[in-house]
């Protein structure tokens, strides 16, 4: 807009000259018409909601029982994911609980083969151990 008093150059919606000081008067109304918000990345994206009656599980009881029981590593991994659950379905992120029982879940089966295979070996390794005292008792005879 230019000053009618000095012909200066000033801002459209000035009111005052910057070079003179005279007031601006404009035939035209002002009016201010706020630009449309910017297009959202995900819009019309809805998180996925878990159906009616589907409950995702949290395995925490597992896990806690594998790291006393089996493999304490393993185990307590499985109860870091676990308690993950409550809180990711506490703030409606059902993905993102999903993902952490699935991951609490085969941290926990992992870490229960794992004792299970233990377990075995311990019993072979005492097995041999006992047949072979029985032999060097039967020797001794």
């Amino acid at each position: 807009m230019f000053c009618p008093n000095c012909r200066t150059s000033n801002l459209d919606n000035a009111s005052i000259c910057i070079n003179c000081g005279k007031a601006l008067t404009s035939n035209t109304p002002h009016s201010y018409t706020p630009p449309p918000p910017p297009p959202r990345a995900n819009a019309g994206y809805a998180p996925p909601q878990p159906s009616s009656g589907e409950s995702i599980p949290n395995y925490l009881v597992h896990s806690i029982i594998v790291t006393l029981c089996c493999c304490m590593p393993l185990g307590i991994v499985g109860i870091v994911f676990a308690a993950q659950v409550n809180s990711k379905l506490a703030l409606g992120d059902y993905m993102g609980a999903r993902e952490a029982s699935a991951k609490a879940k085969l941290f926990t089966m992992i870490g229960f083969g794992i004792g299970l295979v233990g377990v075995v070996i311990l019993f072979l390794m005492a097995g041999a151990s006992i047949m072979e005292a029985v032999r060097v008792a039967m020797e001794n005879r």
